[in-house]
């Protein structure tokens, strides 16, 4: 995998400082900060806290419970998963500034004792064998042309009977995706295949597949309702809601956006849910 174009897409200077900001920008000073604030700030995945939660419960999530969050970016949903099941999270990701976003945010939210964030590689994280229950992914592995290491990883942290589960955007029937997109600005750092091929892969590391999921109607609905909810806003004069995709997208966000828009309804890219378990 090349590194280096990854961390260069998704790494921003100042990236905290431009959130707490943009919160500034709201009224909200850090100290005054909540979970709900920053769910407007940090969730890089289509639905958001939803589709988190929706993770969430499929994975039987229990108090105390070890997560592993490969590809956490600024951890949303290491967050959301923390403080709605009681888990420990340890959120790692390749960026080092989503990394030390990510710990800032912690701290905001009171969390730092719930979320562990590692710098790292999601396809080798030198992390112990058999520490984790449940490990999940989220809209991180389009980026990751090596999938089969991801699953191989996903299956060594795992103990016993544990869970793994993503929910990521995945290839659509329709042919190759217009770009820029919110997880590459071109081709040569996406990596898009269908969901049965990722299926096929994590059953080939060795995972036993429990339920895979379409979720594609469902993020289309998502979108319809933002855009519906911003032509309202820009109709009616109000100010605009607390947002980042602008911060976190850069200077092409509204053609990322759109594009994501357009690939979906056209049938380039789906979204989907797979879950899987570690049997033995």
């Amino acid at each position: 995998m090349n590194t280096t174009s990854v961390t260069s897409h998704y790494g921003h200077a100042d990236l905290a400082d431009r959130l707490i900001a943009r919160l500034a920008e709201h009224g909200i000073a850090p100290e005054r900060a909540t979970l709900d604030h920053l769910l407007a700030l940090d969730q890089m995945h289509l639905r958001g806290r939803e589709a988190t939660l929706e993770l969430g419960e499929s994975l039987g999530l229990g108090e105390n419970m070890d997560v592993l969050d490969l590809g956490s970016g600024i951890g949303g949903p290491a967050r959301v998963l923390a403080a709605h099941f009681g888990v420990r999270v340890t959120a790692l990701d390749l960026t080092p500034e989503f990394g030390a976003t990510c710990s800032v945010l912690n701290e905001i939210a009171g969390l730092t004792d719930r979320i562990t964030v590692v710098t790292g590689d999601a396809t080798a994280t030198g992390l112990p064998d058999a520490a984790f229950d449940r490990v999940v992914t989220l809209h991180a592995t389009m980026n990751i042309p090596d999938k089969a290491d991801v699953y191989r990883e996903a299956f060594r942290c795992l103990k016993p009977g544990g869970l793994f589960a993503f929910y990521d955007v995945t290839a659509g029937p329709e042919g190759a995706p217009h770009f820029p997109v919110p997880w590459a600005g071109a081709a040569e750092i996406s990596h898009l295949i269908p969901v049965t091929e990722m299926a096929r892969l994590a059953e080939a590391a060795g995972f036993h597949q429990l339920d895979l999921r379409d979720l594609t109607e469902e993020a289309r609905a998502r979108i319809a309702e933002q855009r519906a909810a911003a032509e309202r806003q820009r109709s009616e004069k109000t100010a605009p809601p607390l947002q980042a995709g602008d911060i976190l997208m850069g200077a092409q966000a509204a053609d990322k956006q759109r594009n994501l828009r357009r690939n979906l309804e056209e049938g380039r890219v789906a979204i989907s849910l797979g879950l899987f378990e570690k049997t033995g």
